[in-house]
């Protein structure tokens, strides 16, 4: 079968990049390699591992890895059949505590994607209205005597185009409730990121339904999709299997707790319960009508903060609460994470039903995610792969207009510390 160079575009807060993957249909085997490269263990899981380029999939992951610097990560790569987990390096550099299947990392804005959902569970309930101002369903002291702020609805905050600022104040520190948020433009004109108008819709929303997001987060979302690690907010029944955060050079941070809950960036996760969430609430569209599934896909308008690179700007759109984009592999729904020192991303066709989650504990995690996302598709699919390619920025032209602002040298493991395989999983199900 003959392959095909597929391009991708990936923007990022802090880092911008391409990927370039080169795929063609063929079938997945799986079978027991004989012999794996790692410092922790190896432990399948319903089901066997993939076949001998698990191995070599491996090595080049903890390659990526340790070139970048970053100490510890999780890699999720699923389709429709089955679903295999990479867990690289340490939770801790100081510690040497190991990643593992359980290890939680700060998913950043990946957050934002699950309180979309929940928001538009509510929107399908008749509690709120996406293009009613949410002025008259909440007074937001934050935005008094602002009448621009005031038209700001639903929509626009989830499309990223309420005009709030990124962030009036640091997000997790103690003065964000009482710092006045202020409009850059006119609500609905223009594209800019923003999670003051995420925490804006968390405020109205908890207000209307009475309920704290952490519980209609539990409810709807975890609970619903066995994200039996994931919390809105820092719960110290998973210190112990928490990681930390790294600085460029490997420097560990101390581990943050963060007690506010913030639909913006707050949720901590593993790359499995949130796999479980993308492929049951996103792709298969659990909990929503088909119609509001359909409109989340729906492109909002362009990403364009008024940069120069006009074919990430035609190619890259927003829709409710995520990136889309279409490329040559299709229409693509994704979303980055970055708290600094945690980074997060994913994409995934929902055509296609192929998808993958990436969890890192490292100011340079985002650095690794083209070579990431080319490895644990091309070669996790036994599709043909040139290994001496790279991706190469100069085949597209970088988003660079998407950069802002984010929140607030180790020695990696030598190998994976666990490949773990999973068949025939119904995308919502607890695995």
């Amino acid at each position: 079968m003959k392959s095909v160079q597929r391009r991708v575009l990936v923007p990022a807060l802090s880092a911008v990049f391409s990927i370039a993957v080169t795929l063609s249909s063929g079938a997945v085997a799986y079978a027991q390699p004989s012999s794996f490269p790692s410092t922790g263990s190896i432990l399948p899981f319903a089901g066997s591992l993939g076949n001998g380029t698990d191995a070599a999939v491996s090595q080049r992951l903890s390659a990526i890895f340790a070139e970048h610097g970053v100490p510890g990560a999780q890699v999720i790569y699923a389709d429709d059949n089955s679903e295999k987990e990479f867990n690289y390096g340490l939770a801790n550099a100081t510690t040497g505590d190991p990643v593992t299947s359980l290890t939680t990392f700060e998913a950043a804005s990946l957050t934002k994607v699950v309180g979309t959902y929940v928001i538009l569970q509510l929107v399908d309930e008749g509690v709120l209205d996406l293009d009613t101002p949410l002025s008259e369903y909440f007074e937001y002291p934050r935005i008094a005597g602002n009448p621009t702020a005031a038209k700001i609805t639903a929509r626009m905050a989830l499309t990223h185009t309420s005009g709030m600022e990124g962030w009036a104040a640091a997000p997790s520190g103690p003065d964000l409730d009482t710092t006045p948020v202020s409009t850059i433009f006119e609500p609905g004109t223009q594209w800019s990121y923003s999670g003051e108008g995420f925490y804006y819709l968390q405020k109205t929303v908890e207000s209307l339904t009475g309920t704290p997001f952490t519980e209609l987060a539990k409810k709807r979302v975890f609970d619903r999709f066995g994200m039996t690690s994931s919390n809105l907010a820092y719960n110290p029944d998973f210190a112990a299997v928490s990681a930390v955060g790294h600085a460029a050079d490997g420097t560990p941070k101390a581990l943050r707790i963060l007690t506010n809950p913030n639909i913006a960036f707050t949720l901590r996760t593993t790359a499995t319960d949130y796999s479980n969430f993308l492929r049951g609430a996103l792709l298969e569209g659990e909990g929503l009508t088909p119609a509001t599934r359909d409109m989340m896909f729906t492109a909002a308008g362009s990403a364009d903060h008024g940069g120069s690179d006009q074919e990430s700007i035609d190619h890259i759109k927003w829709g409710l609460g995520i990136g889309l984009q279409n490329n040559e592999l299709g229409n693509a729904i994704w979303h980055w994470g970055d708290n600094g020192s945690f980074k997060a991303f994913f994409i995934a066709y929902p055509e296609t039903g192929k998808s993958v989650v990436i969890m890192t504990n490292s100011q340079n995690g985002l650095d690794t995610i083209d070579e990431i996302v080319h490895e644990s598709s091309a070669r996790t699919l036994s599709m043909p792969h040139d290994g001496s390619r790279k991706p190469s920025s100069r085949q597209i032209g970088f988003p660079s207009h998407l950069q802002g602002a984010q929140l607030g040298s180790a020695q990696p493991s030598a190998g994976l510390n666990q490949v773990v395989c999973r068949t025939s999983i119904a995308s919502s199900s607890v695995v």
